[in-house]
């Protein structure tokens, strides 16, 4: 017996060393992990408030040596002549050799005469010593020429008056210049829908010769709060420089994408009049998507105060690393606090090739626009007489690939953030056919022809981690953010040029911007849970069931059509409401998203109900928001009230 107790005490304090080993182990890696995870994210904070790769502590010496090679050699002392030799011996700090070189800029010829549309002559110039801040590799000086360049990088001096000549900021594309109907009459007063390269696409051969260009003394301003992390703006902002967003986007699990639009056809640069954020939260399955207006006034580091939409093509043209892409990235991390993963761009033609593969774009309409178009896209658009002004009415629309165009860059009768709104609607809509029509199964199948269509850092390997979402993603789970005109976005006029832009009101715009970065709220989730049917009752057969049910997936309502016959037309739209409660309904969200007043409502509770709420809508349907789903919700048209006349 003594020997049985005696082994199974061995047994048990053996057990009970294992499980405290076992738990000091444990512990030691939960420790260890929590440590690195701390160190990571320190890392990544340090990354983030770390000098680029282009900084201006980089830079100074460069621009040192070319002032030196420029002004010449010093007179020296004895002394310093042997300071100067030790110096000259010693390896002098260079730029990496992935930088690319110097490129030059065309400027503009002034003329003495302003007029309402100017032709600019180009002529090639060499560009200020301190725009060459992203030039990669120096030009080779002589030896002798060598100036004395301390080993360790200095601080950027603060800003000095300098003598410089103006650089010319690329005018809108033209776009046809015309007034509404007056009378029954047509009245074109301008065509031209030719778009113009930003810059030239050539790299020039270039000869410096000099040039009788005016110059601009700049008056020195404050050390700005970009200094030793970005090059200094060669000529004064016309707004301050803000001091850049914190770091939002923290959460591993959310990708952002970039999508961008450019107003070319054919190739070229141009200007990005399309800036759209996807950013995926990969944890809970959602997609938000937010159009950033393209006459948004931020700062594009190591350049200055412009608008977002030239910081693809300025990355593009002076060498920035990464290029166009990179460029935004930089803007987008300084202004937004975003980190962007990926990003895709099209042009004019790419964007009509993808809506022509598609078999055209169904989309629903819930906003009726009014604009000017070519009666067939195969007229030639300089014949006043080939334009019309056209309606498109609400209602659910089949676009051939030049009305989608159309309808994604029409804003005569609406605004740039309606346009936006638009944008997105035509993106989720390209998102669902796709789906239908099975081609996200094909990927690898599509991908060769897909990259001839769209510039995009992805590879194939990224893509086809994001099919499974794609696939399984509902409709519903889609959000999308605009921002208002005078909340989000403050209205400022230039005053060198008198541009019509905006500038971001923080105060107002990080707040969107965390809520766009972070997971669906309660209560958006629980909308999806809500079971409601629609029908169309309007007896017009031009799909308002549809565009309803799109319209109320903006607002995370996972709908239904109900396909059948309505027992007869109706004017105003009726929500039959079957589960008869008072609190935590989702009643007052349908009645505001589908503009149905208090006097449309039927309550009908019924515990063995198939549906939540039973929506006919009727003839006078109207749910129109222009602008945002998510932050303009209670927008749009009125609310009817009263007692409806025709409830049968």
């Amino acid at each position: 017996m003594r020997t049985v107790a005696r082994a199974l005490r061995l047994v048990v304090n053996s057990a009970i060393l294992l499980v405290v080993l076992l738990s000091v182990a444990v512990y030691i890696v939960y420790a260890a992990n929590g440590i690195l995870d701390e160190v990571e994210a320190r890392d990544r904070r340090a990354d983030y408030d770390g000098p680029i790769a282009s900084t201006a502590t980089a830079i100074v010496s460069r621009l040192t040596a070319q002032a030196a090679v420029e002004d010449g050699p010093a007179p020296q002392s004895a002394a310093s002549a042997e300071a100067t030799q030790a110096t000259q011996d010693t390896p002098i700090p260079t730029l990496t050799a992935t930088e690319p070189p110097p490129t030059e800029f065309p400027t503009l010829t002034p003329s003495s005469t302003a007029t309402a549309s100017i032709t600019p002559s180009l002529t090639r110039t060499p560009r200020p010593t301190a725009e060459r801040m992203l030039a990669a590799t120096a030009t080779p000086v002589p030896p002798t020429a060598t100036p004395t360049v301390p080993p360790t990088m200095t601080p950027i001096p603060t800003n000095t008056p300098r003598v410089l000549p103006p650089t010319p900021i690329p005018t809108n594309t033209p776009r046809p210049s015309l007034i509404a109907p007056a009378d029954g009459e047509t009245e074109i007063v301008h065509v031209s829908l030719t778009p113009t390269p930003l810059l030239p696409t050539a790299t020039p051969t270039f000869t410096p010769t000099p040039t009788l260009t005016p110059t601009i003394t700049i008056t020195p301003t404050p050390t700005y709060v970009i200094e030793g992390t970005y090059a200094v703006p060669v000529l004064t902002p016309i707004v301050p420089i803000p001091e850049r967003v914190p770091l939002l986007d923290t959460d591993p699990d959310v990708v952002n994408f970039l999508l961008l639009g450019s107003d070319t056809s054919g190739g070229g640069v141009g200007r990005t009049d399309v800036v759209i954020i996807v950013s995926v939260n990969k944890r809970v399955g959602s997609v938000a998507m937010w159009h950033v207006p393209r006459d948004l006034l931020v700062y594009i580091p190591n350049h200055t105060m412009e608008r977002i939409n030239l910081a693809f093509a300025l990355g593009e043209s002076s060498g920035f690393p990464g290029g166009g892409f990179g460029l935004m990235q930089e803007t987008i991390l300084y202004n937004f606090g975003m980190e962007i993963e990926h990003f895709a761009r099209v042009d004019f033609d790419d964007f009509m090739r993808i809506v022509k593969e598609l078999g055209g774009l169904q989309i629903s309409v819930d906003c009726a626009i009014a604009d000017w178009r070519l009666k067939s896209p195969e007229l030639d658009q300089a014949v006043e007489d080939n334009w019309e002004y056209y309606t498109l009415p609400i209602g659910r629309q089949q676009l051939d690939p030049y009305m989608a165009l159309w309808y994604v860059r029409s804003r005569m009768s609406t605004s740039d953030l309606d346009r936006g709104r638009r944008q997105i609607d035509a993106l989720r809509a390209m998102w669902y056919q796709a789906r239908e029509q099975g081609l996200f199964s094909q990927v690898t199948q599509l991908w060769p022809e897909a990259v001839e269509v769209v510039q995009t850092d992805m590879t194939l390997t990224d893509v086809l981690a994001m099919v499974p979402l794609a696939v399984s993603l509902d409709m519903s789970s889609i959000a999308r953010y605009a921002g208002t005109r005078g909340v989000h976005y403050i209205p400022f006029r230039t005053p060198d040029d008198g541009r019509d832009v905006t500038l971001p009101n923080r105060d107002t715009l990080v707040p969107l911007i965390q809520d766009f970065l972070t997971p669906p709220t309660a209560n958006r989730l629980g909308r999806g849970t809500v079971n409601v049917v629609v029908q169309d009752a309007s007896g017009y057969g031009i799909g308002f069931d549809r565009v309803a049910v799109d319209r109320l997936a903006w607002e995370g309502f996972a709908a239904s059509i109900d396909s059948s016959r309505a027992e007869r037309p109706r004017d105003l739209s009726l929500i039959y409401d079957y589960t008869g409660q008072t609190k935590g309904s989702a009643l007052d969200d349908l009645r505001r998203v589908l503009r149905v007043g208090e006097g449309q409502v039927v309550v009908q509770p019924d515990p063995n109900r198939t549906a939540d709420f039973r929506v006919e809508i009727g003839g006078a349907y109207n749910s129109c928001v222009y602008g945002s789903a998510a932050d303009e919700i209670g927008a749009g048209p009125p609310i009817p009230t009263g007692t409806p006349q025709n409830v049968g």
